[in-house]
């Protein structure tokens, strides 16, 4: 009964020791599977931050590409900044002098012909300060000479009030007047007028 015994013993031992084997085998397998996928999982995460570093250098790239042609175009920008700004000066002074000879036309009244319409912008006003400093440095100014005819003085005066109150003109002065017999003895009136363009005058 003894020796039975022990045989039963023993062979419980064993499959004791077999199953405690195969636990710590099963075990070790787990833990290295585990620790596999943690591995793996880490490797994942190091290849996306390296793609996203990837994106963002190649994003970088192409930013400072832009940065580089946006610079470019700024400075073509600048460069042709004098040419425009000319341009519109132009823009601006052919439609001051338009606006102005259109002015001159409207003032004449009925009996009032202009002959000819002159501009300059090296027309001297009439002298009122007769100080040494001004009579060295003569001002300047842009306006018109206008040379015309009217069947009457009163017309002449007529037109130079029309112009004196249009807007485009400052000073307006009478340079001339002269009497002339003109077709069946008819008296004409020929003027002379200096039209100076005004520096800033509101519209009426």
């Amino acid at each position: 009964m003894i020796n039975v015994n022990l045989i039963h013993e023993r062979e419980r031992l064993r499959r004791v020791g077999e199953t405690a084997g195969r636990i710590a085998f099963f075990a070790a397998v787990a833990a290295f599977a585990l620790t596999m996928v943690a591995i793996t999982l880490q490797q994942t995460r190091v290849r996306g931050v390296r793609e996203s570093i990837a994106v963002v250098r190649a994003e970088s790239a192409q930013l400072q590409a832009r940065k580089v042609e946006i610079d470019l175009l700024q400075g073509q920008i600048d460069s042709k900044a004098p040419l425009v700004d000319l341009l519109r000066g132009a823009r601006d002074s052919e439609a001051k002098w338009c606006n102005a000879l259109t002015q001159v036309a409207d003032a004449a009244p009925p009996g009032v012909s202009l002959m000819t319409v002159r501009s300059s912008d090296t027309l001297q006003p009439k002298v009122t300060d007769t100080s040494a400093a001004a009579a060295k440095t003569p001002p300047r100014h842009e306006g018109f000479t206008i040379t015309g005819e009217a069947t009457t003085g009163d017309l002449v005066s007529q037109f130079i009030h029309n112009l004196t109150n249009a807007s485009s003109f400052g000073d307006v002065y009478l340079e001339s007047v002269r009497r002339r017999k003109g077709a069946k003895n008819v008296e004409i009136f020929e003027f002379d007028v200096q039209a100076l363009l005004a520096k800033e005058k509101p519209t009426p």
